[in-house]
């Protein structure tokens, strides 16, 4: 009797042992699956992040991306390891954007207008490459800069006036499915398109003293416009009395869509106020350039 209980005894202490090990291996199990994950989620997020070095950034091989933001000292450590990093890059809508460490904003040699600040997004100026301007003066400034190269152009040319009005176009199309039906047919789409434009311009005019002296002017944002590029040789020949432009916003574009996108995703904006819609208004605005001499 006493055999059988010590038996009984025995076979009940090692099923509970067995039940205590599987209870530790699932759990062991659980853990490790949950690492795991941790790990592999943590691995994935790092893969958007490109952490850039100090000696990466001053090589002649690296090339400064055309956004950048700068971000605290603090953020995405848990990605960023690097004691010599001075940010990262991230891809935004397939643009690449250089997220940089606000402690080397006064190291990295660029001029950040009007100020740096962090949290602050900005944009390669065009024509001053180590110049980066605030994404949301972006746009202001590029066109005081076009009104003022239309200036200077009147100018050297010895202009005695010169007008210059940027007519902007709020276009708006609705697109709609018509459906016809034949007799005896099945029904047959049409599609229709209609559109509305909004105008609103801004004039600026000049009056100069006006000489017979013209020179070559220097040109940035129209250097391509062949109008522009004619108007300046009939002056040179002395062909010219007077002319009125029409200047495509295309033919001096502030900022490309792709990067209007990038933007947009950058700072989380939407709807009228987006990048993207601002740079759709100035493909469809057109500047009128009328001169006298």
């Amino acid at each position: 009797m006493e055999k059988e209980q010590k038996n009984t005894k025995e076979a009940f202490a090692n099923a509970w042992k067995k039940t205590l090990d599987f209870g530790k291996k699932a759990v062991d199990g659980t853990k490790k699956f949950v690492d795991q994950t941790r790990e592999n989620i943590h691995d994935q997020k790092a893969k958007k992040y490109v952490a850039v070095t100090s000696k990466e950034f001053k090589s002649k091989k690296f090339e400064i991306p055309t956004i950048i933001r700068i971000e605290d000292n603090f953020a995405n450590r848990e990605f960023i390891e690097s004691d010599d990093a001075i940010g990262w890059i991230e891809n935004h809508k397939d643009i690449p954007v250089l997220h940089m460490y606000e402690s080397f904003v006064k190291k990295c040699g660029i001029t950040f207008i009007d100020m740096p600040q962090r949290e602050h997004v900005y944009c390669k100026d065009y024509f001053g490459f180590d110049k980066y301007i605030n994404a949301n003066q972006f746009f202001g400034k590029a066109t005081k800069a076009k009104s003022a190269e239309l200036h200077n152009i009147a100018f050297v040319l010895g202009a005695k006036k010169c007008s210059i009005e940027v007519v902007e176009k709020d276009v708006q199309k609705d697109s709609r499915q018509l459906k016809i039906n034949v007799s005896g047919a099945a029904p047959v789409s049409n599609a229709g398109e209609s559109s509305t434009s909004n105008m609103q311009s801004v004039k600026n005019i000049s009056e100069f003293e006006g000489h017979d002296n013209p020179k070559q002017p220097e040109l940035k944002w129209f250097a391509h416009d062949e109008n522009i590029r004619n108007l300046i040789k009939a002056r040179l020949d002395k062909a010219i009395k007077s002319t009125s432009l029409e200047l495509d916003g295309a033919s001096a574009e502030t900022m490309s869509r792709s990067v209007a996108c990038a933007l947009d995703d950058i700072l989380k904006v939407s709807g009228n106020a987006s990048f993207e819609k601002q740079s759709v208004r100035e493909y469809n605005n057109t500047i009128i350039f009328n001169i006298e001499f």
